[in-house]
């Protein structure tokens, strides 16, 4: 008896120094980086109309010199909430439907938009595999369930695109060479005028660096 005793002690004492091990070397830094980072873009609830149109500097954001946090990778991450409603018929929009509707837009790379009539997501990315011209790749991902709030979060990475839906990785892409994103001096732009995807957009926030999984699942 004695010895079981001793036996779940030992357990229960193992056990407590794993959560406090991973507690104070992983998932309080993480939170802090997450807490200490994070840019928000959109806090409210925000229909993004015909007429709506935002303009940001990233530079009146942040109070550092650089977009780029050090140690925490190159790259970036966007994840926000969006409801898209399910609209038929071309008469809805000043434009077509059949266009790319820019949602955000960070100089030139990345460019997340909305495609109404062929209901997919859109994410082009600019990438350097040549020293005189820049490339362009877009990511699209299909199917994207209309009437229904959605939690997406890009994930720019060196190379790498990751796409999580509902904290579930749903694209992923390689690039030839390192993506181009911008950089402190670059303007966000939330919507274009008479050609916006009419659907609605909460809790969008930029963090400077790429969050890992654990990190995404947390916001």
């Amino acid at each position: 008896m004695a010895s079981t005793v001793m036996y779940i002690i030992i357990i229960i004492i193992i056990l407590i120094f794993i959560f406090s091990a991973f507690y104070y070397y992983y998932w309080a830094p993480s939170q802090s980086n997450i807490n200490k980072y994070k840019i928000p873009l959109i806090e409210t609830e925000t229909l993004f109309n015909e007429d709506y149109n935002e303009r940001l500097n990233i530079e009146t954001l942040i109070t550092r010199d650089t977009l780029y946090v050090p140690k925490l990778g190159y790259g970036l991450t966007f994840s926000w909430e969006m409801y898209i409603p399910s609209q038929g018929g071309n008469d809805k929009w000043e434009k077509s439907f059949n266009l790319l509707k820019p949602i955000i837009t960070m100089n030139d790379s990345p460019v997340i938009s909305y495609h109404p009539k062929k209901n997919y997501l859109s994410i082009t990315i600019k990438y350097r595999n040549n020293p005189f011209y820049a490339q362009f790749s877009e990511v699209k991902f299909k199917d994207i369930k209309l009437q229904k709030w959605a939690k997406y979060t890009l994930v720019i990475e060196n190379r790498n695109i990751r796409l999580y839906i509902d904290n579930k990785l749903v694209s992923t892409k390689i690039l030839p060479s390192i993506i181009a994103i911008g950089d402190i001096k670059s303007e966000l732009i939330l919507g274009q005028v008479k050609n916006n995807f009419l659907g609605k957009i909460k809790n969008l926030s930029l963090y400077p660096y790429p969050l890992t999984y654990e990190e995404v699942i947390q916001i």
